[in-house]
């Protein structure tokens, strides 16, 4: 992971993406990073399919450029006087905006909400950003409570906070692991590695995965960092230990597909996208 510079964080100036600037605000202030709000005039609604569900999500949050103009005015005096910040705002299809937004900045973190619903015929905003973002992407699905938001600051004789990433042993997931390490090297946070083998393969199958959950692990950051193998279902565990741990976040490798087989395969960082009861850091595969 190289040094977080830009942080590019969309707003629509609704409960959630107060939340989503607040996790901003906090990633940008801790790494001395420049902050970049960004609203998109142009919100358009999904299809006739949903579109009834956009409007009661969205309902009142079109603003007016002027009124746009405003609230950022109020957002930048009320930051901290530590984060660097500034406002922009476009118009146009909002994913595609976005996106070219984030090339431009050269941005090395995105950070937004998700509403979490989605269908066949309808990505929602963060499933395509995820897919196609070229830098990581801090999610926060509405309806988290992110309590003392991540902690990324920590407090002298406070525990490390626990941090919890999955590993299927992949491509994607191993530079999302090397990510996580670095994540260590500059936070007070504790990882857990979890890898999940299919059911009814076995004990052997299950040692075996642990040994090479140790190997993963740098010599810096040995006593940081405990490991779990478990047997069945990836998702359901990983949301499940992410609860019993408490963890603060979860990072996860972003696994490259099309879009056919992300329709008839099922996809687990899909469904921690919209399930995962704290923020989740996805890395890309590339």
């Amino acid at each position: 992971m190289s040094q977080i510079r830009v942080v590019l964080c969309p707003v629509d100036f609704s409960p959630l993406s107060r939340e989503a600037q607040a996790l901003a605000v906090e990633v940008s202030e801790v790494f001395g990073a420049r902050l970049i709000l960004h609203y998109n005039r142009s919100d358009v609604p999904p299809g006739l399919t949903r579109a009834w569900e956009w409007k009661e999500v969205h309902r009142g949050a079109e603003t007016s450029s002027a009124k746009a103009e405003a609230e950022f005015r109020q957002m930048l005096a009320q930051l901290p006087r530590t984060v660097s910040a500034e406002a922009r705002i476009t118009a146009g299809p909002v994913a595609p905006v976005l996106l070219r937004l984030a090339e431009q900045l050269s941005a090395d973190l995105v950070v937004l909400g998700s509403h979490g619903w989605s269908s066949a015929d309808h990505a929602s905003v963060a499933e395509r950003i995820i897919d196609h973002c070229a830098c990581p992407v801090l999610t926060i699905q509405e309806g988290q409570q992110t309590g003392a938001l991540l902690g990324l600051k920590g407090s002298p004789g406070e525990e490390p906070l626990p941090v919890l990433v999955s590993t299927d042993f992949s491509g994607s997931a191993g530079r999302a692991v090397e990510y996580a390490f670095d994540l260590a090297r500059a936070l007070p946070i504790r990882l857990h590695l979890l890898h999940v083998v299919p059911r009814g393969r076995g004990e052997a199958v299950a040692l075996a995965a642990h040994g090479r959950l140790e190997q993963l692990v740098p010599g810096d950051l040995a006593e940081r960092v405990g490991m779990h193998v478990l047997e069945g279902d990836p998702a359901e565990h990983i949301v499940e230990l992410s609860r019993a741990l408490c963890a603060r976040f979860m990072v996860m490798g972003e696994h490259t597909r099309d879009l056919w087989r992300r329709f008839v395969t099922r996809d687990t960082a899909r469904e921690l996208l919209h399930r995962a009861p704290c923020p989740v850091w996805f890395v890309p595969a590339a």
